[in-house]
């Protein structure tokens, strides 16, 4: 008998040895990849500093900007499948003063340039008026535009852009975005209609800001030649928003930018339109991963590289309150857009607790 009691003892104290193991695992994980995050944002933040500033840099990100797109827009639908550019006029409204630069633009992507009742467009300032105010050559940029000139189409866009903002949080190697109120005026007709929007850094100034260059055929790369905690907390952040719009092999909606430090390439994501996070209307499941709705998640990641997805883990874990602030502080939105995302969040984490592997 009292063999057996000393058994049991002995095998409470080793289960309970083994759970304090793991839970310090996880907080020297978690301290370590907090570390690496801020590493890589004074990093990006150095490397910024010893870059010439672009009309990006001019913007107020913390604020939303006001724009006036002056275009062609029977022009812009007629050829919205052609990648011809059109010239416009880009308006920055201040309190005090209007901005006027030159750009050429035209309609981009795919599903969207077709379906939606404002394109989403690419914005190629003048190199010649940047470089006269002593700005950088950086001119290319993306513009997100609403699918539905609604309410409804506004939320799908602060959606999009809260989306851009959390991987922000997780990671410096990020592409940074403006949101902004844009006014589109018909040049011809004078005609003119007012909607949310966003602005994506251009992306060479992105990559020189992460200290790298954007490798434009990167497909079907081999893992090794990526950082493996940026692929899995990558893929991870996709799996958090319900996102399988992208792939690594193809190169699709991400870019990948060789880390001259490292000698490494990380992904950079862009377009979450199709995430469950965003829950766009016109969106449709991915059935390439058997799913029956838009917010059922699928994780896309390596399994290959089990202590990078852990590392990835922590650091999500980690960033959990940052970024559950930051949707509970852009009060732009409705609360009850706000609570849906929290309560998505929410779905995310406990799986993330109580599943061994994705």
């Amino acid at each position: 008998m009292l063999s057996l009691h000393i058994c049991i003892v002995t095998n409470e104290i080793i289960y309970k040895l083994n759970i304090m193991k793991a839970l310090l695992k996880n907080v020297v994980m978690v301290v370590l990849l907090s570390a690496l995050g801020m590493s890589q944002a004074h990093a990006t933040d150095s490397a910024a500093t010893n870059m010439t500033p672009s009309v990006f840099d001019q913007f107020n990100q913390d604020q939303i900007l006001r724009v006036e797109l002056k275009l062609d827009m029977e022009a812009l639908h007629a050829n919205k499948k052609s990648n011809d550019y059109q010239k416009a006029k880009f308006s920055i409204i201040g309190d005090s003063n209007i901005e006027t630069y030159s750009v050429k633009l035209r309609a981009r992507g795919r599903f969207r340039r077709v379906k939606s009742e404002m394109p989403p467009l690419k914005l190629k300032f003048s190199k010649k008026e940047l470089i006269a105010q002593g700005l950088s050559e950086d001119n290319d940029y993306k513009l997100v535009t609403h699918f539905y000139n609604s309410k409804q189409g506004d939320d799908a866009v602060l959606r999009e852009y809260l989306a851009y903002k959390l991987y922000n949080e997780l990671s410096g190697q990020s592409f940074r975005v403006q949101l902004a109120e844009v006014t589109y005026v018909d040049k011809n007709t004078k005609e003119s209609t007012t909607r949310y929007g966003i602005l994506i850094e251009d992306s060479d100034q992105m990559a020189s800001r992460v200290g790298g260059d954007i490798c434009e055929d990167c497909f079907n790369r081999p893992e090794s030649e990526y950082d493996a905690t940026n692929l899995q907390l990558h893929a991870l952040f996709q799996y958090m928003i319900g996102n399988t719009d992208w792939s690594l092999k193809m190169n699709r909606n991400l870019k990948s930018v060789m880390v001259k430090e490292t000698g490494k390439y990380v992904t950079v994501p862009y377009d979450f339109d199709f995430s469950g996070f965003v829950n766009a209307n016109y969106a449709i499941p991915n059935q390439d991963y058997k799913l029956a709705t838009l917010r059922e998640r699928a994780f896309l990641g390596s399994e290959n590289l089990p202590e990078a997805l852990m590392a990835a883990k922590g650091l999500m874990i980690a960033k959990r309150a940052a970024m559950e602030k930051t949707i509970s502080d852009f009060k732009i939105m409705s609360r009850k857009s706000r609570k849906d995302l929290l309560d998505y969040m929410d779905s995310f984490y406990t799986a993330l607790e109580t599943q061994q592997q994705l």
